[in-house]
């Protein structure tokens, strides 16, 4: 048994008396361990059971059903947290903002969005990664350049900027948006949560897409082949270079690993 184990066994010997409690919970939890979803899950209702209208839970509430592989439950949750308004605390706003994002309800994440977008050059340093995010599952490339303009140029910043920079050259940025909304279609109503990750290891900068789906998706590479056709075929289509800087992985939401964005 390793440490996060141990931790994992030892917090449930406790009951969640607190949204914090059970914030701190999760973020021990791996998205494989089924037993810890469960007890997550109980903990949950009971504190809800006590505080029906605390949006913090329900949004702890609605994480825990996208971990446990349903997508539709964890939608109709968004939206009574959204048809409930309030304030959010930070550390649990950003988890909503993030899982709006993951399950394709971008309209949302992007209102929730908009006050740190209007004051980028305030907010970028505790929201960059979720700006990020955002702008990227959307193909807002010109929001994409105002984010990188706050900051440093190395590491994957740097990255995502030479990215960037190509598809300048390949005339191809005005197109990205276009591109990301048809792939994403195939999988929009099963998607239970989106990432990214940058690679430069073939000599030029490539961004691989990575979307976890609930257990509606039966053949991940079937899905993954077609977003790859229609990255090229809209290419051909707009008489563009073919963006082999881009691509998708599909897997299913028990193979994501616990969201270090959120950690303390």
């Amino acid at each position: 048994m390793d440490n996060a184990d141990i931790k994992n066994s030892e917090l449930a010997r406790l009951p969640l008396v607190s949204y914090k409690n059970a914030w701190e919970y999760i973020q021990t939890l791996e998205y494989s361990n089924t037993e810890g979803i469960f007890y997550l899950e109980q903990q949950l209702y009971n504190l809800l059971q006590k505080m029906p209208n605390d949006i913090n839970v329900l949004t702890l509430l609605m994480h825990e059903q996208m971990m446990n592989d349903r997508g539709q439950r964890s939608r109709s949750i968004a939206y009574k947290i959204w048809e409930s308004g309030g304030s959010l605390e930070p550390e649990i706003e950003k988890i909503y903002i993030d899982d709006l994002i993951g399950l394709g309800l971008t309209d949302m994440a992007g209102a929730a969005l908009a006050p740190y977008i209007s004051d980028i050059e305030n907010s970028i340093q505790i929201q960059k990664d979720i700006l990020l995010k955002y702008a990227i599952f959307t193909g807002n490339m010109s929001l994409l350049r105002r984010i990188l303009s706050y900051l440093p140029n190395n590491g994957d910043y740097e990255i995502l900027q030479y990215w960037q920079d190509v598809n300048d050259e390949l005339q191809a940025t005005s197109h990205i948006q276009a591109i990301m909304t048809k792939i994403s279609e195939n999988v929009i109503e099963s998607m239970l949560g989106f990432t990214y990750k940058l690679f430069m290891d073939r000599s030029f900068p490539e961004i691989e897409f990575l979307f976890y789906v609930d257990n509606t998706v039966k053949n991940y590479d079937e899905i993954r082949k077609k977003m790859h056709l229609q990255i090229s075929s809209y290419c051909a289509a707009h008489k563009i270079n073919d963006l082999i800087n881009m691509s998708v992985v599909i897997l299913p939401i028990q193979r994501r690993r616990r969201q270090e964005l959120w950690l303390s």
